[in-house]
């Protein structure tokens, strides 16, 4: 399961929002622009003006439209909306000039939103012509009424060249932070991925060290891990989660490690004491996992602790209905269809159908209806893992 994908994805989502946002907020300046212009504190020729502030209003909202109305994400879409900023900040230079000076490198600083070198060089690819395309116009459109800028010349000495170098210069500044910063999430990113490594390599030695405490050296923990995944699946949960949850699971019976085998493998049924004494493994689950950092262990201390509770809440604990983790449900009903089809010291197994009954004639009681319909749903993919994975 790789990690690093999801969090560059996850990041780069983030970064589209905050774009989105900053754009909005742009509309706002624009529309500022307008009303100083209407009570004469800038002189602006009203056409051009008010052109150019319903083009902006329709450029600027065109991220919000995108990627938080229509939820659409890709680079493709990424640089065509930063392709739609360049022309942006080339219109309202060409058309309000110093009025917007700063939109000449506001379609660079967006870029340095997405952290990413290739970003910030398209965008100064593409804004360095527009620099010297919209002073042109602006000189031919004689929005710049002021010396020297009044002549060819001077717009070249004057305002082409000295804002093409201090473009040059932002340039510059923002590839080395897109640059400094797509190291540091690539680095976190790998960090985040050796972490649940970590944790997924400790989980199955650990569930190794559980099934060899059994004298049913068998493959519970593994078809009970791959149960739980088909159901996680059926409830519409991710793949990533999924696997999280069905991982995870593989640790609803650590605490049995606690327990003597004696009672354990005892061929006959279990005395009130002896019973009480296995109830306490769920205990002895949560503690062992519930101080081990980590996401998966989160998770495999609510499993163990809460994977022997009923939906009528008659379980271990007496814990009820949705009052139930999510996952312990499903992992509670995957460990007793297992437990029915399998041989165990005190029973001979039951035949798939006849679990099937039971757990269907639990929907409600023992178990969470939902869960029971993915079962249901299901059941031919349950016939599946119970024959990849039979006992030795």
């Amino acid at each position: 399961m790789s990690f690093s994908e999801k969090i560059i994805k996850e990041y780069s989502a983030n970064a589209d929002k905050r774009l989105a946002f900053i754009c909005r907020l742009m509309i706002g300046f624009m529309l500022l622009v307008a009303l100083l212009n209407v009570v004469g504190i800038f002189k602006i020729d009203p056409v051009p003006l008010y052109i150019t502030v319903a083009i902006s209003i329709i450029d600027f909202f065109l991220p919000t439209l995108f990627c938080n109305i229509l939820k659409m994400q890709s680079v493709g879409l990424r640089y065509f909306i930063l392709a739609i900023m360049v022309f942006q900040s080339g219109l309202q230079y060409a058309a309000l000039s110093y009025h917007t000076i700063i939109m000449l490198v506001f379609p660079l600083v967006m870029s340095c939103l997405y952290n990413e070198r290739k970003y910030v060089i398209y965008t100064a690819i593409l804004s360095l012509p527009m620099i010297v395309i919209s002073h042109l116009v602006a000189f031919y459109l004689k929005v710049v009424p002021d010396e020297p800028l009044v002549t060819l010349k001077g717009t070249f000495l004057y305002g082409i060249i000295p804002r093409s170098i201090e473009f040059f210069a932002v340039v510059i500044m923002c590839f080395f932070i897109s640059d400094r910063i797509e190291k540091l999430v690539a680095t976190l990113a790998n960090k985040n991925k050796e972490l649940y490594e970590d944790q997924e390599n400790l989980i199955l030695s650990l569930s190794q060290i559980i099934e060899n405490k059994s004298e049913n050296t068998g493959q519970h923990v593994r078809r009970v891990s791959e149960y739980t995944e088909v159901l996680c699946k059926s409830l519409g949960y991710s793949d990533e989660e999924s696997w999280k949850i069905s991982l995870a699971a593989m640790m609803h019976d650590v605490g049995k490690i606690m327990i003597s085998e004696s009672i354990l493998e005892k061929p006959g049924k279990l005395t009130d004491e002896e019973f009480e004494v296995v109830k306490n493994h769920i205990k002895y689950g949560k503690q062992m996992l519930e101080t081990s950092p980590g996401e998966l262990f989160n998770i495999s201390t609510e499993i163990a602790y809460q994977h022997h509770e009923k939906w009528d809440g008659s379980g271990y604990m007496g814990i009820k209905g949705d009052n139930i983790s999510p996952c312990a449900r499903c992992v509670a009903l995957a460990d007793v269809f297992d437990a029915l089809v399998s041989r165990r010291a005190y029973k001979s197994p039951w035949s798939p159908e006849d679990a099937y009954n039971e757990i269907v004639s639990q929907s409600g009681k023992h178990f969470d209806p939902i869960v029971v319909d993915a079962f249901v749903q299901n059941f031919d993919k349950f016939i599946e893992i119970m024959n990849r994975y039979p006992d030795e």
